[in-house]
């Protein structure tokens, strides 16, 4: 993994960074860190090599990738891939360095125990890419990884191999193993373990200004240090639990969340990948906070109504669930490639029946989405200002919000025995997709939504699918392009989509409340399925999804899209 000198980074940030603070503190000083170091990425002669990692005339893909965390057109895990990931890691350690410069030098109105929280996390992060980058290669380019995949869809696999933190292997005679991440890994790990000792000796020699939420830190990373080091496979899931109860634990504005999130990296879709990050809530979105908060109820009382029993038993958790908007300084591991919009965690239905769910919203991710999401309608639409429906904030309340508290309640872990591990997986993200247009007939009913609004979010949620298309063999994002496949086969099949003789889409907002009245339909299914715990029913709505693939609307958009793109043709 590349790397350039601390005396480098000091060097740019007493030119750079510095002298662009003036005053600045807290978040806003984060922010402009992040800026000065996403400008030197773009023009400094020292980062050309970064910027040229793939040629000259690739080089706005990988600024794509490297700044804004876009990766389309570079494939899943290529040489390629770990190239521009090794670019990515170089503009993340600027970042962090300028980080640690400043909690050193300025005033930041970080109290003192928050500001070595804040050192720390960016040491770790830097750790955490090392772990990952060996990680990837290891589940993606293992030669067992296609069998694996194979035997998974055949369900063949011995259902112990899904536990979520072990590298699967092959003795001599051909017969399956596992190991912990902490055997397997040792050289990466151990480095992990000696910075959060580091971390913690210092953080316990700290003031706080809340003396509980110090108490509650200590105690979730002295618990993350031991789930790294976890050898015993028995022992991981107990110990990831662990975990998750405790990070449940603490209510603080700065928010350090643990590698949680399985499904986007290996070839059975149920490893936890390495991810390592700290979030600090915006204050700058208040308002928009507010109304999130406005539609948590409304769903919650669509919910209370609801007589199934995983309605009684989730309930209380998303009740208990607390969002908001948050800013991220930095990016590592995972979250370099595959960067949420919207989180909602932990994903365990027996911590989250417990103790609700914390569920995040990132408007820089949100945004740099956008953009490629406009470019694309304007590929295909016949009205192209139609691609001003799509809006940061709008997204964030109106369909991330919705899509994340819906992970908090019916979530397909409360099924699990009863399905494919993949399954779970796969449908997962298309179900609360699917929350979140059902959620707008709600708003529209409870007075919090308007039809014009409706319509415009409506449309919004179709157009920024098309990215899916764009990456049409990601693997990472299969789920979400599951969903978009049958939503746009859905919204042709009741005209709310149609094309004209040269394949461009016209949007009829006059058909959007029954393209909705269907979606709910949909949605619902799911929701009595789970309720009845029939897997066979869950399982054939999987299945229902996936063939949309099939559909006219989804190859045509996928030929405009993502082949004639990938083969250099015009579009």
């Amino acid at each position: 993994m590349a790397s350039f000198s601390n005396e480098k980074a000091d060097q740019l940030y007493a030119q750079y960074a510095a002298p662009a603070l003036k005053g600045a503190q807290r978040v806003d000083l984060l922010k402009k860190l992040e800026g000065t170091a996403r400008e030197l990425l773009q023009t400094h002669q020292d980062f050309e090599s970064s910027r040229l990692v793939l040629g000259a005339e690739r080089k706005s893909q990988v600024l794509k990738a490297v700044l804004d965390q876009a990766w389309t057109g570079i494939k899943d895990y290529s040489d390629d891939f770990f190239k521009v990931y090794d670019s990515s890691t170089q503009k993340q350690q600027l970042q962090r360095a300028f980080i640690r410069k400043a909690l050193a030098e300025v005033q930041h109105g970080f109290d003192a125990f928050d500001a070595l929280l804040l050192h720390h996390c960016s040491l770790l992060a830097g750790a955490f890419d090392a772990w990952y980058i060996k990680w990837a290669k290891t589940v993606q380019r293992d030669k067992l990884a296609p069998q694996l995949s194979k035997e998974d869809k055949e369900g063949k696999l011995p259902k112990e191999l899904y536990n979520h933190y072990t590298i699967i292997g092959q003795d001599a005679q051909g017969n399956y193993t596992q190991q912990a991440y902490a055997t397997y890994f040792p050289e990466e790990l151990s480095a992990i373990e000696a910075l959060f000792d580091r971390c913690i000796a210092d953080l316990e020699q700290a003031e706080a200004t809340d003396p509980q939420v110090k108490s509650a830190y200590l105690a979730y990373l002295s618990q993350y240090r031991t789930a790294l080091a976890e050898t015993q496979v028995s022992m991981l899931e107990a110990q990831w639990q662990l975990l998750d109860e405790k990070w449940m634990t603490i209510k603080h504005w700065i928010q350090v969340v643990h590698d949680i999130e399985y499904g986007y990296g290996d070839p059975l879709r149920c490893k936890v990948a390495p991810d390592f990050s700290c979030r600090l809530m915006d204050e700058t979105f208040s308002r928009e906070n507010a109304t999130i908060e406005r539609i948590q109820d409304v769903m919650v009382d669509y919910f209370r109504g609801r007589t199934g029993p995983l309605a009684k038993a989730g309930i209380g958790a998303l009740k208990q669930s607390m969002a908001g908007i948050y800013y991220l300084p930095f990016q590592a591991a995972t979250s370099l490639f595959f960067r949420f919009s919207g989180q909602s965690i932990p994903n365990r239905t027996e911590v989250r029946e417990k103790y609700g769910v914390k569920i995040y919203f990132d408007p820089v991710s949100t945004a740099a989405r956008e953009e490629d999401a406009k470019d694309l309608a304007r590929q295909v639409l016949v009205d192209q200002s139609r691609a001003d429906d799509i809006n940061t904030v709008g997204t964030i309340v109106y369909h991330v919000a919705a899509h994340e508290i819906g992970h908090a309640i019916y979530s397909l872990d409360s099924v699990r025995d009863i399905i494919k591990v993949s399954t779970k997986t796969l449908l997962e993200e298309p179900r609360a997709e699917l929350t979140a247009l059902h959620t707008l007939r709600l708003l529209l009913a409870a007075g919090l939504a308007d039809l014009k609004l409706v319509q415009q979010t409506l449309a919004s949620f179709m157009l920024q699918d098309l990215r899916r298309y764009s990456m049409f063999e990601s693997q990472a994002i299969r789920p979400y392009t599951i969903s978009a496949m049958s939503c746009w086969q859905r919204a042709v099949q009741l005209q709310y989509i149609r094309t004209d003789k040269d394949g461009k889409v016209h949007i009829d907002d006059s058909k959007a409340l029954t393209f909705l009245e269907e979606t709910s339909r949909v949605f619902e299914s799911v929701l009595d399925a789970e309720d009845a715990r029939d897997g066979p029913a869950i399982e054939a709505i999987m299945q229902q999804l996936e063939s949309a693939e099939q559909s006219d609307i989804v190859q045509h958009l996928v030929d405009e899209l993502y082949t004639k793109k990938k083969t250099g043709q015009p579009a």
